[in-house]
């Protein structure tokens, strides 16, 4: 469990926790801010291909880029359908796997630092704070960023809601 601490001053108030970068952790951080459509949307792109294949197979070309077409076409059912494993792996695969990270929430904004990696993100970067079963969802200038709950204190959770208004 991650270690918590809180330094409530009345000018600036401040929190800092730390988390671990383990499975756990990115898998959550998958389920809470991934964008997965179900359905036959999720498939849109491997229909086309499909499509493609077989209208190449029906044309006088080379059976070779209609077959290439076709596995193109197997490869992304897979990805669509093994979306979050594949990303999980590749997280754990990373350097930055296994390491902790310290956070930090303050008056100027949210800032995380490990041994491969820190960042820091001013609240005016932020265009969108939104909360999840689990954790934050922080949409910014550079991207998508998550923060889970469970390694927050009720105070910080308190000052992430507040800037969620």
């Amino acid at each position: 469990m991650p270690e918590q601490t809180s330094a409530d001053n009345s000018n600036s108030p401040s929190h800092s926790s730390y988390y671990i970068l383990n499975r756990d952790y990115f898998s959550e951080c998958f389920d809470e801010s991934a964008n997965t459509s179900l359905g036959i949307r999720a498939y849109y792109k491997a229909i086309v291909l499909l499509l493609i294949a077989v209208g190449l197979f029906f044309m006088a070309v080379s059976a070779y880029i209609a077959w290439f077409m076709l596995a193109l076409a197997v490869v992304e059912v897979f990805s669509v359908r093994y979306r979050r494993g594949w990303w999980v792996a590749r997280q754990m695969l990373g350097r930055a796997s296994g390491s902790k990270v310290n956070l930090r929430l303050d008056a100027q904004g949210i800032s995380t630092d490990s041994q491969h990696h820190q960042q820091c993100i001013a609240w005016g970067d932020i265009s969108e704070l939104r909360e999840t079963e689990r954790g934050f969802v922080i949409s910014h200038k550079s991207g998508r960023s998550y923060l889970s709950k469970s390694g927050l204190d009720v105070a910080a959770l308190d000052f992430l809601r507040a800037r969620c208004l």
